[in-house]
Parts: C-alpha cells; sequence; structure tokens
C-alpha cells in the first residue's frame, strides 16, 4: 500500500461561468489529468452542499431500516434490470461478493427504468428528494459531457452529449458495514475487488471515513483488474469535502481510443481511530494485562453515492475523430453500448 494518491483539483465553475479562454483552460486541465491519471475531484461543481448532505441523511436513514424492510425493495429473480435494494454480499466483482449494501434507482422520467421504492409512508420524502438530487447530478453530467467534448475539440455532430440523451444514468446509494480490520487485511473479506468502470464517467460522492484506492498506472497499465490487484501498487484517496470525484469508465476509454484512462480501483477496510481509545483504556492502571488481547481493530462504516453514467442503449461507440489517425489507428472495433451494459449487469448480479 501507497501513501495518498494526489488527484488533481478543478474548480468546475470556470467552465460553467467563465469566459472562452476559461472554459478551455478546464477542458486543458481535465484532459491532462484524465490522460495521466484517470480521476479529477471537481470544486464549486455547481450540486448544492447542502443536498449532498441530505442525501447522505436519506441513505443513513434507509439502511437503517430493519432487513426484513429493506428486503420488500429488492427486485426479484426475474427482474433482473429492475433498481432497488441489494444486500450484503449480493454483488459479484471478479467472482467475489462485495461486503456492502445498496440502493439504486434511476430516472423517474424514463419509463424504461423501473425502480422499486419503499412505500412512502415509510420514508416520507425520500422518493421526491432523490428525483430531485438525480437532476441536479444529470445537470452537471450534460456540463462534463460539453467540457470533455471540448477537451477533444469535437464538432457538434460528434459530441458526447448527443449520445446521452436518454438519462439512462444510475444514482446508488451504498452502505459499507461495519467489520474487523483483521478481515480485510487477511484478504477474507473485500469492500470491493479492484475494477474499472464500464460506463462514460462516474460521479462519487464520499463520506470522511476514505477507502477508495486507485492502481499505480506506471505498475498496471494495460494490466486486467486481476493482474493489477495481484501485481500493482494501489494509491489511497484522501477524502476532499465539497468536491465530488469524477474517473473514466471503460466505454470513455474506447471513445478516445484509449487517451483517457479508465483507472483500476477497489475499496478497502482502513482501521477506526477507535482502536487507540481502546489502548489507552487497556493500559491505564488497574485494567488487567491480559485485556489487551481483546482489542481490535475496526474498519468502521463507510457509505458513498456513485453516480453511473452510461449512453443511450443504442450507441455504437468507437474511436471519435482526432482520436486516431494513420499513425495512431483505431484500438478497438465499434461496440454496441447497450449490449455491452446488459453483459455487465449480468455478470455482476450474484
Amino acid at each position: 500500500m501507497e501513501s495518498n494518491a494526489e488527484i488533481p483539483l478543478i474548480d468546475f465553475s470556470a467552465f460553467v461561468h467563465g469566459s472562452t479562454r476559461d472554459r478551455e483552460r478546464v477542458a486543458s486541465a481535465v484532459d491532462t489529468a484524465l490522460s495521466s491519471i484517470g480521476f479529477i475531484y471537481l470544486s464549486n461543481h455547481g450540486i448544492d452542499l447542502e443536498n449532498v448532505d441530505e442525501c447522505f441523511y436519506w441513505s443513513k436513514r434507509f439502511f437503517a431500516l430493519p432487513e426484513s424492510t429493506k428486503k420488500e425493495v429488492a427486485p426479484s429473480a426475474d427482474q433482473l434490470y429492475h433498481y432497488g435494494y441489494s444486500g450484503v454480499g449480493e454483488e459479484i466483482v471478479r467472482g467475489r461478493s462485495c461486503m456492502k449494501e445498496g440502493f439504486s434507482s434511476g430516472s423517474l422520467e424514463d419509463n424504461s427504468q423501473i425502480i422499486i421504492w419503499p412505500p412512502e409512508e415509510l420514508l416520507p420524502g425520500f422518493r421526491n428528494f432523490m428525483d430531485m438530487f438525480f437532476k441536479e447530478c444529470t445537470c452537471l453530467t450534460r456540463q462534463l459531457l460539453d467540457c470533455l467534448s471540448l477537451a477533444l475539440n469535437l464538432p457538434s455532430t460528434d459530441s458526447l452529449t448527443q449520445h446521452h440523451a436518454s438519462s439512462s444514468f444510475g444514482l446508488n446509494l451504498i452502505h459499507y458495514p461495519a467489520a474487523s480490520a483483521d478481515l480485510f487485511n487477511s484478504g477474507a473479506m473485500t469492500r470491493i475487488e479492484a475494477h474499472s468502470d464500464s460506463g462514460t464517467i462516474t460521479l462519487l460522492f464520499q463520506d470522511n471515513v476514505g477507502g477508495l484506492e486507485i492502481a499505480d498506472l506506471s505498475t498496471t497499465d494495460k494490466c486486467t483488474s486481476v493482474e493489477a490487484e495481484k501485481k500493482g501498487k494501489f494509491r489511497r484517496i484522501r477524502p476532499i469535502p465539497g468536491t465530488v470525484i469524477v474517473n473514466v469508465g471503460y466505454l470513455l476509454m474506447r471513445w478516445s481510443n484509449g487517451r483517457w484512462k479508465n483507472t483500476v480501483h477497489r475499496v478497502s477496510g482502513y482501521p477506526s481511530p477507535l482502536r487507540k481509545q481502546v489502548l489507552d483504556y487497556i493500559e491505564s492502571p488497574g485494567v488487567p494485562e491480559t485485556s489487551a488481547g481483546d482489542a481490535h481493530e475496526i474498519s468502521p462504516e463507510r457509505y458513498s453515492i456513485p453516480f453511473f453514467v452510461k449512453p443511450d442503449p443504442a450507441t455504437i461507440v468507437e474511436a471519435l475523430p482526432g482520436c486516431w489517425s494513420e499513425e495512431l489507428p483505431k484500438r478497438w472495433k465499434p461496440l454496441n453500448a447497450g449490449d455491452y451494459l446488459r453483459r455487465k449487469w449480468v455478470g455482476m448480479s450474484a
């Protein structure tokens, strides 16, 4: 494990409210960051920070419900493409269960997205808030797609925005329960295995617990997720309050012909400061020395809110103009986005 990775921090207000030169400067900074590390932090991103805090509030309220109640909004086996609750260990990444639970939702205006909501009387206001927050994330997404299109000097006929017209995005609430850090350190348990995201981009809001780690591209470039886990170095991502993380998905990497990095990342469990408090107690006068053996490092619970951006299902993804030439030929064949994402969805289900 390496020390904290420094992800570039970009003030996005200059793109949204700035001059043409400001917009070009931000787009260039985004291009440089995604080409080198595949991740950026955005500050002044336009989403009300009080709404971000409230989304975490609703997340904690939902996951505090009894397990039997949460399971009532879980898709059944014949509802594979429905949104709703997934229990701890039900999501599979590279053949291993993820030690997290989640609630996934989409656009209320898209009839193709079927969401199983908890009853309104159980969580009054939850559905309306999630719809409002989804729209805020969608607004930021469209601004980011404009920024990415500018970074690639794309003409309007080839802009990325036109391939994301249907808002087939996903807003997820994720809860990682607390557990003994020994389970994570020994490899017996994982929060999420090393993987790379499959869509266009991902927006990630996280609490201050930490746990996100990204692979050092100098040790993992062109590696599979399995190889990266075995051979690569991973660096911790330090949470920065008031920001949102943005990272490149697999389809965007293909669109850019490999220019932008679809970096492998994972979520690990870190010990809690609680251990020091326990040790201070057991080492105090009057406490038997044998009690020291009862102290365990605890990896505290963690909450995160990812917003997954995917292209319209009928989109054919291939290298965009300006991303390939005779000297730099297209690296991949055209790919139907909907078919690819459906295969990924099936693979993540237990």
